[in-house]
């Protein structure tokens, strides 16, 4: 499943769950404020009871738990006991003459009822959370399926359709190049360069939606050493005037998958070539803790975090998707991704590999 699809599972899901999570903890309270006050009613009922044989026996009843106190000026009747330290005191009243019995009862088994239906309470809520949790997921991932097919359907149509224009486009590059060949007319071969770049950049267009489009990224051990030094060698044919600097050690391995890494590397360092500084032009390669640095000295980005949004770019160069799918292929293999640049003062990107 890719990260797209493990999001949007895990956003339906919580939005399933929460909406009725919700719910089921407002009644559980409800419930609980309820129970409660039956308990109380209960403890209340026997006050009653112990303070009426009281005054039916003259002042003579005695009960375990409970006692009395016999008060001319109590002027509230309180509904329910009052939790006084480790009694409830409720005041019932006696007569004109008499005025009121305060009544106190130990409070231990009372609060031990009151507490047993708390815990009862959030476990039997706990309970129906995890089970509806376990509804969510399964409502959602139902929900996704007939998305999920479609979105299925047009990556399979995508990547035929791409297929066959990579098929032309690769038949452009090789004639283009053979009349490069045999070519002598200066105008001639600047118009056949351009035909070849175009088909180049279809090609490489390809490749990139092919890793994208790509259902499950298979990821092996891979020593990043030895990807940037061949990467470094073709980049430095194309941009001889460019210093690569390479201070990754050998034997840097990394878990990732090996087609979509060249893809990532094509594309960050394709960029930092083109727009280098023209006079000292450098490019800097490092890995050490688990994060892979390529750090140049161009023209910087105005804007570093639009840059990997699909389209933006800040010159007519290039078509502002490389760095967009540099996006997506990290996201895809669990990679983290960073920039910063200064204007006019370089670009350094950061990519955070998990650990070995």
């Amino acid at each position: 499943m890719k990260n797209h699809e493990k999001q949007s599972l895990i956003k339906f899901t919580l939005i399933y769950f929460f909406s009725i999570a919700l719910l089921i903890i407002l009644l559980g309270f409800l419930y609980f404020i309820q129970q409660k006050e039956l308990i109380l009613k209960k403890t209340t009922t026997e006050m009653f009871q112990y303070s009426q044989l009281v005054v039916k026996t003259d002042f003579k009843y005695t009960q375990n738990g409970f006692s009395y106190e016999l008060k001319k000026n109590q002027k509230v009747a309180f509904e329910f006991p009052r939790k006084e330290n480790d009694y409830y005191i409720k005041a019932f009243p006696i007569s004109k003459q008499n005025g009121y019995i305060v009544v106190k009862t130990v409070s231990k088994s009372t609060d031990e009822e009151i507490k047993n239906l708390k815990i009862f309470t959030i476990s039997l809520q706990i309970i129906l959370l995890i089970l509806l949790l376990i509804v969510s997921y399964y409502l959602a991932k139902k929900s996704l399926e007939p998305m999920k097919e479609t979105i299925s359907h047009l990556d399979r149509f995508i990547i035929d359709l791409i297929h066959d224009l990579n098929t032309p486009a690769t038949a452009i590059g090789l004639n283009a190049s053979l009349l490069l060949n045999k070519e002598d007319n200066e105008g001639k071969i600047k118009k056949l360069n351009r035909i070849k770049l175009s088909a180049d950049t279809i090609s490489s267009l390809y490749k990139n939606l092919e890793l994208i489009l790509e259902h499950k990224l298979l990821k092996e051990k891979i020593d990043l050493s030895e990807i940037i030094s061949h990467k470094i060698d073709d980049f430095s044919l194309l941009y001889p005037q460019i210093e690569f600097i390479n201070k990754i050690s050998k034997n840097s391995f990394v878990i990732s998958n090996e087609k979509a890494l060249i893809r990532i590397f094509d594309n960050i360092i394709s960029n930092a070539c083109k727009y280098n500084n023209e006079k000292n032009p450098k490019i800097i390669i490092s890995y050490e803790k688990s994060f892979l640095i390529i750090k140049d000295n161009g023209k910087g980005v105005k804007y570093p975090k639009k840059i990997f949004e699909r389209n933006y770019k800040e010159s007519q160069q290039g078509y502002g998707i490389g760095m967009h799918i540099v996006y997506r292929l990290c996201d895809n293999l669990d990679i983290k991704l960073d920039i910063n640049s200064k204007y006019n003062d370089g670009t350094e990107v950061l990519l955070k590999f998990g650990e070995v």
